[in-house]
């Protein structure tokens, strides 16, 4: 036992050292248990973030898949800045064209912020779409969709979704 020099009634033995250190071990191990737990349900919770963003964007991309078909699929060889002169030629109306490059799914609204056509083989060509949802964390993801010449005009033959870009969880 050892004792305070200058109190004789605090009595201080090695073996309440030893329990007070395995305690304040047992007290870290807990918090660095707890800690990683906490982490844990942050990164599941960023990842379904992420997932429900890319499925509300995905279901955007269908829904401007079905805009830019409108009208015979006038829309889908144009890139996105002559759309405006591509619009009149084809007699869509300023309101139609505004839906083909604005809309609103599960009550977000986003934009078309890219499109881009690559022109393949005659029949067939593809088409790089890029939305953007709106708020305060503007989420974009990048679409290609596979165009196909048909009698009435083209059609989207299939989208593929490339992935979320430019931001981060």
């Amino acid at each position: 036992h050892t004792r305070y020099w200058r109190d004789w009634s605090s009595d201080v033995c090695s073996s309440d050292l030893v329990a007070v250190g395995a305690s304040c071990l047992m007290l870290l191990s807990s918090s660095s248990l707890q800690l990683l737990a906490l982490q844990s349900r942050i990164q599941t919770a960023q990842l379904q973030r992420r997932h429900q963003l890319e499925d509300t964007l995905v279901s955007a991309a269908q829904q401007q898949a079905a805009a830019l078909s409108a009208a015979g699929g006038c829309l889908l060889t144009v890139q996105l800045n002559q759309w405006s002169s591509a619009a009149s030629e084809c007699g869509i109306g300023s309101e139609r064209l505004q839906g083909a490059q604005l809309g609103q799914i599960d009550g977000q609204a986003y934009r078309v912020t890219a499109y881009t056509v690559q022109t393949g083989e005659t029949a067939q060509t593809t088409a790089e779409l890029e939305l953007q949802l709106q708020g305060d964390r503007p989420w974009r993801a990048g679409f290609r969709l596979q165009l196909t010449a048909a009698p009435q005009g083209w059609r989207i033959a299939a989208i593929q979704a490339l992935g979320l870009r430019g931001t981060q969880p």
